[in-house]
C-alpha cells in the first residue's frame, strides 16, 4: 500500500467534473453543457462547454494528468470558431496556444467565466 504525504489528496474523476460543473452552475446559471460527437459508434465527450464573449469554450476536467485530450482535440479541429479550450487539472497553468490549449488549476473553476457572466 502507497502512503501519501501529509496534506496530499487524490480528487476522483467523478468528483472533479462534480466540483468543476457546480462551480460553473453557480458562476453562469444554467447555460452549462456538454458535447458529444454526433457520429454514430464515436465516444468522443467533453465535459462541459459554456458561452463566453460570444464564443463557445470547450472545457475538459481531468483528475490527474491531463493525458492525451483526444476529445478536446476533436472538438476544437471540427469547431475551429470556438474559444480556446480549458483542461482544468491538478497541473499547473499552462498555456499551449499552438494547440489551443489553456490548462488551469481544478481550484479556479468558480472564477474562469464569471466575470464574463456579469455575475
Amino acid at each position: 500500500m502507497r502512503h501519501r504525504p501529509a496534506g496530499e489528496v487524490r480528487i476522483s474523476g467523478a468528483l472533479a467534473e462534480q466540483f468543476v460543473g457546480q462551480e460553473l452552475v453557480a458562476a453562469l446559471g444554467d447555460e452549462v453543457y456538454c458535447w458529444l460527437r454526433p457520429q454514430k459508434s464515436s465516444s468522443a465527450e467533453v465535459d462541459y462547454v459554456v458561452a463566453s464573449g460570444g464564443r463557445a469554450v470547450p472545457i475538459e476536467v481531468k483528475s490527474g494528468p491531463a493525458g492525451r485530450l483526444r476529445s478536446l482535440h476533436l472538438l476544437l479541429n471540427e469547431y475551429p470558431q470556438c474559444a480556446p479550450g480549458l483542461v482544468l487539472s491538478e497541473a499547473p497553468y499552462a498555456e499551449l496556444p499552438e494547440q489551443g490549449l489553456s490548462f488551469v488549476p481544478l481550484y479556479y473553476a468558480g472564477t474562469l467565466l464569471g466575470q464574463a457572466a456579469g455575475r
